[in-house]
């Protein structure tokens, strides 16, 4: 654990410690599946991170009055916390879910008192658990888009396997997509295409 000054330079073995957690964070998988060569891996919480906000960064031309930089950074630390707290699939049991929020606010914990030399970080989460912003919430809906772009792509491949319809995908994003209007168009878009590709889901 680090005890210096939070004002003193990392020294090497601090980025060290640094390159340990994000190497746990890569190993962190989800649910979701996607094509690797001709096999489906787990997208690790890492490639999540990195592709939302890329996405994120994509998109913020598009709507001048969010700062860019805080979307980006909003979509790499968004889960960090499942470094400690693991990932919560959004259809497992209730009683895993139910759970969620103690271990997730119990990894958050860890983290500040691991790393109270990245201030910031612990300030972002926090933001974001509390969609303290216009850009938590644009992240915290993107946040739920993404899984469907990228199981869209990788042919239904983990819907199929998990018995996932449309009308339950929907049961799950509908009333969280809708806390970013900047989002939300995208999410009524998909779920249109999501409807129009029963080869990939089916509707009910």
């Amino acid at each position: 654990m680090y005890n210096e000054s939070t004002m003193e330079k990392p020294n090497i073995h601090r980025l060290l410690e640094l390159q340990q957690l994000l190497l746990t964070f890569s190993q962190i998988d989800r649910v979701l599946e996607r094509k690797h060569g001709k096999r489906f891996v787990h997208e690790t919480d890492s490639e999540h991170s990195y592709n939302l906000a890329m996405t994120a960064w994509f998109l913020a031309p598009h709507f001048p009055e969010l700062n860019c930089d805080l979307l980006i950074r909003y979509g790499l630390v968004h889960d960090i916390v499942e470094v400690h707290a693991g990932d919560t699939d959004i259809y497992a049991p209730a009683h895993i879910i139910a759970t969620k929020h103690a271990r997730e606010t119990a990894a958050a914990q860890k983290l500040q008192s691991d790393w109270a030399d990245f201030p910031e970080i612990h300030d972002l989460i926090d933001r974001y658990e509390k969609r303290a912003d216009a850009e938590a919430r644009f992240i915290y809906a993107l946040d739920k888009i993404m899984p469907i772009l990228q199981i869209y792509i990788n042919e239904g491949h983990t819907w199929k396997v998990g018995g996932i319809t449309v009308a339950k995908l929907h049961a799950v994003k509908a009333d969280k997509v809708i806390l970013s209007p900047e989002i939300k168009p995208y999410y009524d878009e998909l779920y249109a295409l999501l409807l129009a590709s029963p080869e990939l889901i089916k509707p009910e």
